[in-house]
């Protein structure tokens, strides 16, 4: 299985879901998480983490600590540094794709791992010729069963199964 990035909208949505109202755009976010903590390789940034607890400060403070005790518990996740260089490439391809610069400095990051499969919801990455992979998980069995068990922990999914 190809190596696959994470992107922020994935760690937001998970931490900003709603018990009583989970959405199919954060169970997904959940599952893909739950598929890296069972053993899933995948690689995100040091800015990506960065852009969450900037996020979280603003929206939901009382999250901060768990989240990045959730990081810690992710060990198939890497979380690498963009460098000058990513950040040199990023500059170059501003303005090219539908990406902001944050983005750019990830698609040089995934670029220069050789990865070309995001975990997202932010459509920008297909101008740049990157698969996102998200909405097709709800398809899979192991999504079924991972709702099962969040009904069995008292979420309701406000999304046909």
């Amino acid at each position: 299985m190809k190596t696959r990035f994470v992107d922020a909208p994935i760690f937001i949505k998970w931490m900003a879901a709603k018990k009583k109202k989970l959405s199919l755009e954060a169970a997904i976010s959940g599952y893909i998480l739950t598929k890296i903590m069972k053993g899933e390789k995948a690689i995100t940034t040091t800015l990506v983490k960065d852009e969450v607890l900037i996020w979280l400060s603003r929206y939901k403070a009382s999250a901060l600590h768990k989240f990045i005790h959730s990081l810690r518990a992710l060990v198939y996740l890497e979380i690498i540094p963009p460098t000058l260089s990513d950040q040199e490439e990023a500059c170059s391809n501003y303005g090219k794709y539908q990406l902001g610069i944050s983005d750019l400095i990830n698609l040089a990051v995934m670029r220069r791992k050789n990865i070309s499969e995001i975990y997202t919801t932010d459509k920008g990455y297909s101008s740049a010729g990157i698969k996102i992979i998200f909405h097709e998980l709800s398809k899979e069995t192991n999504f079924k069963t991972f709702i099962k068990k969040l009904k069995n922990k008292g979420f309701k999914p406000n999304f046909p199964i």
